[in-house]
């Protein structure tokens, strides 16, 4: 039995182990949808400056983050989004912004980029993923990176050099919160890499879902831990390769989503996969909607090209069968639709109770926009919620609608739940994006207007979604943004 202060990551009866569940039931259902959409959205911006801006900026960001979370540096919120947009020059780090020395810093930032870049031409080249290649990756991590954190034989925290490319020597067994944590042992390492890397090839000739593929081998590495030190980068990298491979995005993890991305490691540790799974899934999320706002200054461009040339608008493109199948969506929308009619309608009465503690003649009831009649309302509203607090373009020209429920007491509010296309043009995903509105009269009768976000990430859904499955994934979500609205409401009473 182990002792309560070790916890064993990695079982010398078993070492590493398979997937435990079909790969069908862990994958997720909005991935095929990114995939199908970006594949087409990339092979139109193909070769031009706004497709290597994004991708060059998506770059910087992973650099970043990968860097931040693993505790290297730190870089301050404002500086680092200076980062992205200008690139890695030590003149934009000023005094005090991080707390290494900038130079250095700057260099671990480039070295880091330089292996998405490189993993990047090696999907390109269509090599295999081997144990080699692995050690590749992380000589190329860490290239300036000379010394790593050891303990001496007094149990002391010291300095040693760092081995670079080659699996450990020695038993790396860090401690966290009064835990140690017990991976693969030096002598092991060698035959579990390449039984991850056979087991990985399997999952690729059975076209296991990317992200199942990519948590699976994330999480496996981590178990092994093959390296003095630089596994969660390489992790990470490797998992970015598994997408990219794959047609989707790079694994971004933020600062901001390091305890999640944490707890669904140890999850994963517990025999729970899904955590994260579902983790790289919304990742994939955040990257496309951040992508599909890159073609919005091409597509300008081609219009008045078109417009110039007499040729056909940008939006004709699509053949008119492929149009009606990314139409589909709408369907699936009307299904989300009545879904929050229903629950809004649900929880009516009890807000019209509470709201009569205030004010005795308080209402609250639900209504839902009319095609062409009332499906124009909040417009303005939309486009502030997605440009200033979810980040994405809002098209309401293909498709608009919104359920609210409405709250009468000594103030106006609503929660408004918008839904409408995301990017332009339409491309077959939707987004529906929430928000409080309230509103007040002052003393000389005019109306003041505050919006309010319930929520960091509109729910994206597709065309090829399959309604069961995306109702599955859609209520959770709805339910998180009813409490957070309801929680919101209370504070403003």
């Amino acid at each position: 039995m182990n002792d309560v202060s070790t916890q064993t990551i990695w079982n010398p009866d078993t070492g590493i182990t398979d997937l435990d569940a079909d790969p069908q039931d862990l994958s997720t259902s909005q991935i095929p949808g990114i995939k199908a959409i970006w594949t087409d959205q990339r092979q139109r911006l193909k070769g031009s400056a706004q497709l290597s801006d994004f991708t060059e900026k998506l770059s910087r960001e992973w650099a970043i983050e990968t860097g931040v979370i693993e505790n290297l540096y730190e870089i301050e919120r404002g500086v680092t989004q200076t980062l992205i947009e200008h690139g890695f020059e030590s003149e934009l780090l000023s005094h005090g912004s991080t707390n290494k020395p900038r130079e250095y810093v700057i260099q671990l930032l480039r070295d880091q980029k330089g292996v998405l870049d490189g993993v990047f031409d090696f999907v390109k080249s269509d090599r295999s993923l081997s144990a080699s290649y692995i050690k590749e990756l992380h000589a190329a991590l860490l290239r300036s990176q000379e010394t790593t954190e050891g303990l001496d034989s007094h149990g002391r925290h010291v300095n040693v050099p760092l081995i670079k490319g080659q699996w450990k020597t020695q038993t790396n067994q860090p401690v966290r919160a009064g835990v140690t944590y017990l991976y693969c042992p030096p002598e092991h390492v060698g035959s579990e890499m390449d039984r991850l890397v056979a087991m990985h090839a399997d999952h690729t000739a059975k076209n296991v879902s990317a992200e199942v593929q990519a948590a699976w081998f994330h999480h496996r590495f981590t178990q092994i831990h093959p390296f003095q030190d630089g596994n969660g980068r390489v992790a990470r990298a490797i998992a970015s390769l598994v997408l990219v491979k794959d047609g989707l995005f790079p694994l971004v993890v933020t600062r901001n989503q390091k305890p999640i991305y944490l707890d669904a490691l140890e999850a994963a540790d517990r025999g729970d996969l899904k955590q994260l799974i579902d983790l790289i899934a919304k990742s994939q999320i955040t990257q496309f909607r951040k992508a599909t706002a890159i073609s919005e200054a091409l597509l300008v461009e081609e219009d008045v090209a078109a417009a110039l040339g007499g040729l056909v608008r940008a939006a004709d493109k699509i053949a008119a069968d492929k149009l009606q199948e990314l139409r589909s969506v709408f369907d699936h929308a009307q299904v989300l639709e009545s879904d929050l009619e229903s629950r809004l309608g649900a929880i009516a009465p009890d807000v019209e109770t509470a709201l009569k503690r205030v004010l005795v003649d308080a209402s609250a009831f639900v209504s839902r926009s009319h095609p062409e009649e009332t499906d124009h309302y909040f417009r303005a509203q939309i486009i502030e919620n997605a440009k200033s607090h979810i980040g994405y373009f809002a098209d309401t020209g293909e498709y608009r609608s919104w359920v609210a429920l409405n709250m009468r007491w000594s103030r106006r509010g609503q929660l408004v739940f918008a839904v409408h296309g995301i990017g332009k043009p339409f491309n077959g995903s939707l987004i529906c994006a929430p928000f409080l509105e309230f509103r007040d009269t002052d003393e000389e009768g005019q109306t003041r207007m505050a919006l309010v976000p319930v929520t960091e990430d509109g729910f994206v859904f597709f065309y090829n979604e399959e309604q069961e499955r995306l109702l599955s994934r859609f209520v959770p979500w709805r339910e998180n943004v009813i409490k957070v609205a309801l929680k919101e409401l209370t504070q403003n009473l």
